[in-house]
């Protein structure tokens, strides 16, 4: 009997025979069997669990291969094994990988960082101006030192000085000292203190002061200063108008003169009347206008002559046609026109 039990488990191990009916065949011959056909019944068991075991770990290979198939086939499939795959990476590997930098507790690009330390060195710079050159401002003051520490204004040339100078020469009460300033800036040349000296010669409430920024413009080049100057040339406030125009006067920008045309004389508005009966009163503002008396307020439109205009474009044509705006214009006009073309002399 044993051994026909052991011959239907030889037939039916390839079928995969479980173990748990091995275990079932075992129990039925634990007492009843002879050693040596226990021990052949032992010698198919572990036969058929080798089996098994086997075709499982087969079975697991064909099934992640053509996984790995698939996945190459399908791009969002690769993707997605991809991101599982950079989800086991760390932070640090993940950000490194993407170009970023671990700086002053966050990650930034190379630029961005080379962008934060040049503000820092370009403000660390600025304060060392401040300082150095309330240093020097003393030391003007001082007659032993006094010659020594203007010429060390006049021969500043680094950029990173120009705030500084800008907020000296604002502040500043001596004409002699404003000038030192307005000379360092001119040698400097950079945009920032050019931009320095054009509303210094536009705004500056000394008038020897925008007189001395004025000059330094020309030696610097005009046209640099051109655009800036034409800006405020166009504005609306009349007396700004009048100082950009002497600017130009000062700077002789032939270019400048159609500009000037259209300034000679600004319309603006005003704002009149108090409200209070049989009160009048007026006021610029850059919009609306109008007259009223006793009640209410009305606004009005005015123009203005800006002789300040008129006296550049004297200075710039050789001409003088006043406030004819047409004439000005017709004289540019004919100014600006070629010689007729006789085809019939050579």
């Amino acid at each position: 009997m044993v051994h026909k039990d052991l011959e239907k488990f030889e037939r039916t191990k390839t079928a995969g025979t479980t173990m748990p009916a091995i275990f079932q065949l075992r129990s039925r011959y634990t007492i009843a069997a002879s050693q040596a056909a226990l021990g052949s019944f032992y010698r198919w068991a572990c036969r058929a669990v080798l089996f098994s075991a086997c075709a499982v770990t087969a079975a697991s290979r064909l099934t992640g291969a053509s996984s790995r198939v698939a996945a190459a086939e399908d791009p969002a499939e690769s993707a997605a094994l991809d991101d599982a795959a950079a989800s086991r990476k760390t932070q640090q590997e993940v950000m490194v990988a993407r170009g970023f930098v671990r700086s002053r507790g966050a990650w930034r690009t190379v630029q961005e960082i080379e962008l934060i330390e040049r503000a820092e060195r370009a403000n660390l710079a600025q304060k060392e101006w401040n300082l150095k050159l309330g240093r020097l401002r003393k030391q003007l003051e001082q007659p032993l030192q006094a010659d020594r520490a203007a010429e060390e204004i006049r021969e500043i040339s680094d950029r990173f000085a120009v705030p500084a100078l800008a907020t000296a020469l604002s502040q500043e009460p001596s004409f002699r000292v404003r000038s030192l300033y307005v000379e360092a800036l001119s040698r400097i040349r950079s945009s920032d203190a050019t931009t320095v000296l054009i509303a210094t010669a536009i705004d500056h409430s000394d008038p020897e002061t925008r007189i001395a920024a004025t000059e330094r413009l020309i030696v610097i080049g005009p046209h640099q200063a051109l655009p800036a100057i034409l800006s405020a040339l166009a504005g609306s406030d009349n007396a700004r108008i009048n100082r950009a125009a002497e600017v130009i006067g000062r700077l002789g920008v032939p270019s400048a003169v159609s500009p000037l045309i259209n300034a000679l004389e600004t319309q603006h508005i005003i704002v009149v009347g108090s409200g209070a009966e049989g009160a009048t009163s007026a006021t610029f503002t850059p919009s609306g206008g109008g007259l009223s008396m006793g009640s209410g307020k009305k606004n009005s439109k005015v123009s203005v002559q800006n002789e300040r205009v008129l006296q550049a474009l004297i200075t710039l044509t050789g001409v003088n046609f006043e406030w004819n705006r047409s004439a000005w214009r017709a004289w540019l006009a004919n100014r600006q026109s070629p010689p007729d073309f006789d085809p019939r002399r050579g």
